[in-house]
């Protein structure tokens, strides 16, 4: 979607009805008492657990819900890209992880302001990555906080924890670079989908960090920071874990994934597209949020996305503007007609908007601008 979805004349007449004329389709909407909700629950998680929370803000790429998520307790935020730095910095937050490989002479070079002003962690998973982070803590002046990332299952990024001692020790001697602990991302809970596997997948999570964990240890490395657990596989991890700090992302949200994975229930997901009717036939129903506004990820229990309150609708396909649904015996849609729709992964649709509605009581209550959309570099 691109351009602004309300006009400047509806903007200042706010609250307004989210069926108001004025306000555009496809466009995403917030239900603040659910995301405040969401934001204090994961805090409260995290403060049971005995660990800190560092929020992943690919989800919303805002601002403003950073912020209210610092505000409820958050130690700081964790980022996927340069651009969501560069952005969350010139908001003013200072505690920032770069959860990401960084390499190349242009992404270093943006991030040396950040890095000289102090307050970012960067990854790493191997030597040659961090020794651009040593060739920028030259240049920044600094010596610069490293987490070396562990595979804990994924199979993506991450050294085995059997040889993390190893790597470890080439990293940790560096010109500048400190080496102060250990992340891992155990995305592979997505690929199971009973209660009791997923509860799995954390404890091998766990397993693993305390593994990479013994093994900088035996090369006499400090390990302060052991920074695991997202939305799927933070419950289930604490201190006791040796875990010191989770980061959730999706929580903030939540999506029909995260309620495929158990990690919240139905009246928790805060994010929708209101889409509209534009047609109607004996066999589907038309909508105009197609790929670019849903994407194409999809699960096997909910497919491409669900209409709110319409349990029985089934989007059959999507082209890039269209949305093609089917719906439940009893259900009826007339052109023009508006509805909400669930969709399978927020932090992709997030992604594709310039803004979000927050919606209070049924109305719309404020306009939150996605800050870092489309900042994937």
């Amino acid at each position: 979607m691109s351009g602004q979805t309300i006009s400047a004349a509806a903007r200042t007449a706010l609250p307004a009805d989210i069926h108001d004329p004025w306000l555009d389709t496809p466009c995403l909407l917030i239900d603040l008492e659910v995301l405040d909700g969401n934001v204090a629950r994961m805090a409260a998680l995290a403060h049971r657990a005995r660990v800190e929370l560092r929020p992943h803000v690919k989800t919303h790429k805002s601002l403003r819900i950073a912020r209210t998520q610092l505000d409820a307790g958050a130690a700081g935020i964790c980022v996927a890209t340069v651009g969501e730095a560069e952005v969350m910095r010139s908001g003013g937050i200072e505690d920032i992880l770069v959860a990401y490989n960084i390499i190349g002479e242009a992404k270093l070079a943006r991030l040396l302001p950040l890095c000289a002003d102090g307050g970012i962690t960067l990854t790493a998973d191997c030597v040659e990555v961090a020794e651009g982070y040593s060739t920028l803590a030259a240049a920044a002046g600094r010596t610069l906080p490293v987490l070396l990332e562990i595979d804990s299952g994924m199979r993506r990024t991450g050294v085995h924890p059997a040889e993390a001692g190893n790597v470890a020790s080439k990293i940790a001697a560096l010109q500048g670079i400190e080496l102060v602990g250990i992340l891992t991302h155990a995305g592979h809970a997505h690929d199971v989908t009973a209660q009791p596997d997923i509860e799995a997948v954390a404890r091998r999570e766990a397993r693993a960090m305390q593994q990479a964990r013994d093994a900088l240890e035996r090369q006499r490395i400090p390990v302060r920071v052991v920074s695991a657990g997202s939305t799927i596989t933070a419950p289930y991890l604490s201190a006791d874990d040796g875990v010191t700090e989770i980061r959730p992302g999706t929580y903030v949200f939540n999506d029909l994934r995260t309620l495929e994975m158990y990690a919240c229930t139905p009246d928790q997901i805060a994010g929708t597209v209101l889409a509209s009717v534009v047609s109607v036939s004996e066999e589907h129903v038309v909508l105009n949020a197609g790929s670019k506004t849903l994407t194409m990820t999809a699960t096997p229990q909910h497919g491409l996305g669900k209409i709110r309150n319409r349990p029985g609708s089934s989007f059959v396909r999507l082209s890039e503007e269209h949305g093609v649904a089917t719906l439940g015996e009893g259900d009826e849609l007339r052109v023009g007609d508006r509805v909400q729709v669930l969709p399978i992964h927020i932090c992709v649709c997030v992604d594709l908007q310039q803004e979000a509605y927050g919606v209070a009581q049924g109305k719309i209550a404020e306009v939150i601008r996605i800050d870092a959309a489309r900042r994937s570099r």
